[in-house]
């Protein structure tokens, strides 16, 4: 076992019991999603072939992001719903920060473990930060076929979060539209 990874895999386990703590009011909750984000990042980084093998990857989208989308759509789809505009909203801004939370991990993994994509432009050429690693004596060296998983993990759920962004926009142009006929 990793011993990088195996406290921040405690507190990970912590931290989405909170997320399913109905006590805790949407702030505590954002905060620790926020939190479990920052984690399994790092765990990914740190150490990717301990964190594949405990499946850190499925655990990020499925507690962090698909479970959230879940539950806002279900409110959105509520046509009863008083506050239903208000969590459209709040979906299309979870669906942002969704898109941005993968698009930083993908350019994250590929500077640090020197993944070539050919869809990606190197963050030193938009001039946001540099390419160098810090601590890369903290960083398991995964091997190739690890980095290329995690990757193309990261590109399925852009597509994903894209897909879904995409559809409500344009079911909501169609309402719109069709309230006027």
């Amino acid at each position: 076992a990793s011993f990088v990874c195996l406290q921040p895999s405690r507190q990970a386990e912590a931290l989405k019991a909170d997320m399913t703590d109905f006590k805790l009011g949407a702030a505590e909750v954002w905060t620790s999603r926020q939190a479990l984000q920052d984690l399994y990042q790092k765990m990914l980084v740190t150490d990717l072939e301990y964190a594949l093998d405990k499946k850190v990857e499925q655990d990020l989208w499925n507690h962090a992001f698909k479970n959230q989308i879940t539950t806002l759509q279900s409110q959105a789809k509520n046509r009863a719903n008083p506050n239903r505009s208000e969590v459209q909203a709040n979906l299309s801004l979870f669906l942002e920060a969704a898109s941005g939370f993968y698009t930083q991990l993908l350019q994250e993994l590929c500077t640090v473990f020197n993944v070539d994509l050919p869809c990606r432009v190197k963050s030193s050429q938009l001039g946001i930060i540099s390419n160098k690693q810090t601590n890369t004596s903290a960083i398991v060296k995964p091997q190739p076929s690890s980095c290329s998983y995690i990757c193309q993990h990261c590109l399925v759920h852009l597509g994903d979060i894209g897909e879904l962004f995409v559809y409500r926009h344009t079911h909501s142009i169609n309402v719109l539209l069709f309230s006027f006929t």
